[in-house]
This record gives structure tokens, C-alpha cells and sequence, in this order.
């Protein structure tokens, strides 16, 4: 027995030390680094380089607005680690699911225009969509993910989107919701997509697709570059994002005691949970470590997670909204439908069982001390934008070295650089009285 223990003992000792080095990839030299800040904000990117050089950030751009003003726009580390191509102010970079939080903000300028209204039926736009038990599903509904749609019978290739979209609105059609729409909710991992894109093209009266829809109803008009599909000319900018090996992962989760991310992955290997079925629903199940690395994949829109911009137009962006929807360039949102963005639709553990952020009409609420501060929404990997209204901030980070799996809306190190900030804040805005 005595020989067992130690035997095991030097087993777990073992790998602990293997996974330690994995994770203590610390850089001989500092990365590439660049950008622009205010010099009461210093401390914020201090922190941000010092992660580049401890090897927690490979490649990642972070920015930070605040009442219209960029306080915070830089970047580092590499786009491609492979060829060491370097991350420059023009790089762009998938955003996962951050997508669903723009994509929310186009459905909202719908709403203004009197094209959508978050309490009617989504069969209302679209007939054909309330066959076999949907026909009461509301717009708001789908996009606070309670619908019950999240799972699909079958799939169809992502190709459809753009080849055969008729073919896709046939599909969506055609499914059953997996629960009584309304009386739960789970994370409609890419499904959201599918639906809310056809929803927006259904309504539109000029029935134009998403990546349309947004240039022109938002990028043109306010300098928003955002790609729902990255277009082939601009695949040149984007980045090659790479997953952070397992062994970090396990690492981090030791020594933090945080399971999260070990209750993900289980959940997402056990081929019979909701999880897992989730994310094998809607288009053909993809491996996301090569997929979204090939102009094939990246330049077809879907709204749950094929999103391309940066940190600084996403700051832009959901600055805009933190200071009330208005610019020099025009109003983007009226208050009265930010007002209905921050509302909270969902709460508590959802119906797969996953520890999930609080849904709005399409955005995860931001909690400070139980208190709503904001909305935006957070991406596979560690990508975040929102917009935090009680101190008039748009805050952006964007990697490409995806970090572990988890579903709160800031990951470890995004939220050290929030807190800095805040802190910052608080000190500027006092120089700026004094």
C-alpha cells in the first residue's frame, strides 16, 4: 500500500510539473505593442503589456471609450503566432458570440424604425415560422433565449446561408421547440443566428441579409467597422486564432479552484446533454480550432458567432450607446429602446444547467455588487463588449488566443483590466473637477 501511495503521489507530482511548465510559457523578450491613452489610464495598460510579457496574452487588442472619447486603444502580441505576423491597428479578429450583442443592437434600431416590436409574435414577420407549436414565440422571446429552439432535428451545411437561404428558413420552419417556449430558457449557442437572420430579413422591407442590414443601417452612418462574415478582401486583416492547450486550462482551474470551465467541458463531451446538443445544432457541427481559420467559413454571415471587428470599433459602438444612442452623426438608438435593452428577462440556472449571465432582448446584463451596471455580451474564448450607462463607458477586449470555456460574461485577466480602468476612472474624473 505504502509503495501505491508513493507511486501516486510521484504520478500527480508529475503531471502538476508538466502542466506548470505548459503554463509558465513566460516571454524571453516583450511582444510587439502599440497603441494610444490617456495618461490617467497608464496603469490599465501597464497591466495589458504585462500579460504580453508573463505569455498571458499572445495576441488581443483592448479599448476603452468614455463619453464619445477613446481613453483607452491598444494593441499587442501577434495575429498569426505561427508566422509571428504581428497585431497592428487595422487587425481584425473573430468574435464569437460577441456577435449576438451587435447583432441585438441592429434588432433594436428595427425596433425605432416601427420594423420589429419586442412583444409581437415573430409569425407575425415571418408566417411560415409559426408551424408546430412556435406560433407564440416573441420577437423578445427568441432573443433572451427562451424559445426552447436552442436544439434542432438535423442540420443543414452553413453554405445554405448564403447559397440556399430558402432552404435554411424551410428548416427553421420546420422544427419543434425542444421546451414550452417561455417557461425556461437556455443558451441558444447557434441557433441564435439562424433565427434572428432570417427574422431580420423577414422584417426588413427591403429584405436584405444581416451583413447588409448592418453596414448600412449602422457601420456607414456611425464609422462602425463590423463584418457579420468576413468579406474576402479583408481577409488578410484577421487574425489566426489558436485554442490555449488543455493542460493551461486544467492548470489554471487547480490552482484557482474555479470548476467552471471543467463543468463545461463535461457537459459539452457528454453527447447527451443540452449543451452538447446545442452546439451540434443548426449547421453542420465544425471544429472550431480549424473552421473559422479559412475565407470559406469566415465570410458567411451567421449572427451567433462569425463576427469580425476589433476592440476599438466595438468600443465605439457600445460607447454610443452608454451615452444615450446620440452622435454628431445622428441618433443609433432612441433612449426609450435602450431603456427596453436593459431590462432582465431571465435569471437563475438555466435549463441545461450552466452557470449563465442574465438575459435581455439579446444582451447578457453586466452585475457590479448585484447591481445592473450595463449590457453587452461576451464570446467564445474571452471576447467582450458593453456598454456601461451609469458612467457613460464603452469597454472591448477581442484575442485570438481563445482562453478556457466558461459562460460568465468577463474571464479572469478581462476583468483585472475593467477594475483597473474603474479605478482609473475615478481618479480622472476627479483631475478633471479639480
Amino acid at each position: 500500500m505504502g509503495v501505491l501511495k508513493v507511486s501516486l503521489f510521484v504520478l500527480v507530482l508529475s503531471v502538476l510539473f508538466y502542466i506548470y511548465k505548459e503554463y509558465k510559457y513566460t516571454q524571453k523578450a516583450p511582444l510587439p505593442f502599440d497603441g494610444r491613452f490617456h495618461p490617467d489610464f497608464k496603469e490599465v495598460v501597464d497591466n495589458f503589456r504585462e500579460n504580453f510579457y508573463r505569455g498571458i496574452e499572445t495576441g488581443a487588442s483592448l479599448s476603452i471609450f468614455h463619453e464619445g472619447e477613446p481613453l483607452v486603444d491598444v494593441w499587442g502580441g501577434y495575429a498569426d503566432v505561427t508566422t509571428k505576423r504581428p497585431w497592428t491597428e487595422d487587425t481584425l479578429s473573430i468574435i464569437f458570440s460577441v456577435t449576438k450583442g451587435v447583432t441585438a443592437l441592429l434588432v433594436a434600431v428595427f425596433v425605432d424604425k416601427g420594423w420589429l416590436d419586442y412583444k409581437k409574435s415573430v409569425a407575425y414577420y415571418w408566417p411560415e415560422f409559426g408551424k408546430n407549436g412556435k406560433h407564440e414565440i416573441t420577437v423578445e422571446m427568441l432573443l433572451s433565449h427562451q424559445g426552447g429552439l436552442s436544439i434542432t432535428n438535423g442540420t443543414v451545411p452553413m453554405q445554405w446561408i448564403e447559397e440556399h437561404p430558402d432552404k435554411v428558413y424551410r428548416f427553421l420552419e420546420e422544427q419543434t421547440p425542444y421546451w414550452k417556449p417561455g417557461t425556461s430558457y437556455a443558451y441558444h449557442a447557434i441557433t441564435y443566428g439562424l433565427y434572428v437572420d432570417s427574422l431580420l430579413t423577414k422584417a426588413d422591407p427591403k429584405h436584405r441579409r444581416v451583413d447588409q442590414i448592418f453596414k448600412e443601417e449602422i457601420g456607414d452612418k456611425f464609422g462602425i467597422e463590423f463584418y457579420n462574415g468576413l468579406p474576402y478582401d479583408k481577409y488578410y486583416r484577421t487574425t489566426r486564432y489558436d485554442m490555449t492547450p488543455f493542460p493551461v486550462v486544467l492548470w489554471k482551474t487547480l490552482t484557482s479552484l474555479d470548476f467552471e470551465p471543467l463543468l463545461l467541458i463535461y457537459k459539452i463531451m457528454n453527447k447527451e446533454s443540452i449543451v452538447s446538443k446545442a452546439i451540434n445544432s443548426g449547421t453542420d457541427p465544425t471544429h472550431l480550432d480549424t473552421a473559422y481559420n479559412i475565407p470559406e467559413y469566415s465570410k458567411i454571415p451567421q449572427s451567433a458567432l462569425n463576427g469580425y471587428s476589433n476592440a476599438r470599433n466595438l468600443a465605439k459602438l457600445f460607447g454610443i450607446i452608454a451615452n444615450g444612442g446620440k452622435t454628431e452623426k445622428g441618433i443609433l438608438l432612441s433612449e426609450k429602446t435602450i431603456r427596453a435593452l436593459e431590462e432582465t428577462l431571465t435569471s437563475g440556472t438555466s435549463l441545461d444547467g450552466t452557470i449563465i449571465p442574465t438575459f435581455g432582448r439579446g444582451v447578457t446584463m453586466l452585475m457590479e455588487d448585484k447591481q445592473m451596471i450595463g449590457f453587452g455580451h461576451g464570446g467564445y474564448g474571452g471576447q467582450i463588449a458593453y456598454a456601461d450607462k451609469q458612467r457613460k463607458t464603452g469597454f472591448a477586449y477581442v484575442t485570438s488566443r481563445l482562453k478556457e470555456v466558461r459562460m460568465m460574461p468577463l474571464y479572469r485577466e478581462v476583468k483585472q483590466y475593467s477594475d483597473i480602468y474603474y479605478k482609473c476612472l475615478k481618479k480622472h474624473l476627479q483631475n478633471k473637477r479639480a
